[in-house]
């Protein structure tokens, strides 16, 4: 009998030691846990975007007379890269115009410049060819030609002028007249960056 109270007596403690080295043991498994999930940094699933190495000003469409086939988009390119780069297409949708074309006008056989470009007239008369080249007299005996270009260089760190006289985007076989006021959406497709969407709004001249 004395025997089983010294053991009872002995096994109370043991057993409430194993339950406090249980508990400290868990807690301190809890503690870690608790600390590797706080200091974990979480993954990012968003990158940042880069500046953009093309952009573009002074968008615009020249209103077209009733009778005019063709209308012309106006802007101009800057190029803030390191790498050249080139216009090398464009597009609008078919309600607008059944395709497009990258030019340039330019002075012919050293004839004077005028404030009148040939893409303004084009549909009314004035000479060209199936490939969407023309030439038109100017007063003083100047002569201007219009023709078809491959790309529009933008050399780096530059910014490149589409304008009336020079180089600009040919709408071509418009589907209805270019309205003051209205606005119309441009693809610009670059040799390195890329497309790039514009928006000309329709005016008498420029901004």
């Amino acid at each position: 009998m004395h025997t089983d109270r010294i053991r009872r007596s002995l096994a109370a403690p043991m057993a409430l030691a194993l339950t406090a080295g249980v508990f400290l043991v868990g807690c301190g498994d809890d503690g870690k846990e608790s600390s590797s999930s706080t200091t974990r940094p979480e993954a990012s699933t968003s990158q940042p975007a880069d500046d953009a190495a093309i952009s573009t000003s002074g968008v615009w469409a020249r209103t077209s007379p009733a009778v005019a086939s063709a209308g012309a988009v106006y802007l101009k390119i800057t190029n803030d890269s390191d790498s050249d780069d080139a216009l090398v297409a464009a597009a609008v949708d078919p309600s607008v115009a059944k395709k497009t074309e990258l030019h340039e006008t330019k002075a012919a056989d050293g004839g004077m410049s005028s404030t009148t470009a040939p893409e303004e007239g084009m549909g009314q008369g004035q000479s060209g060819d199936a490939h969407g080249s023309s030439t038109t007299a100017m007063g003083g005996g100047g002569m201007m030609t219009m023709a078809e270009v491959e790309k529009i260089p933008v050399a780096a760190g530059t910014t490149v002028a589409l304008e009336p006289g020079g180089y600009h985007i040919m709408l071509m076989e418009l589907a209805k007249p270019l309205v003051v006021g209205e606005k119309v959406k441009v693809t610009l497709t670059f040799e390195k960056a890329g497309d790039v969407v514009v928006e000309a709004e329709v005016r008498d001249n420029a901004p």
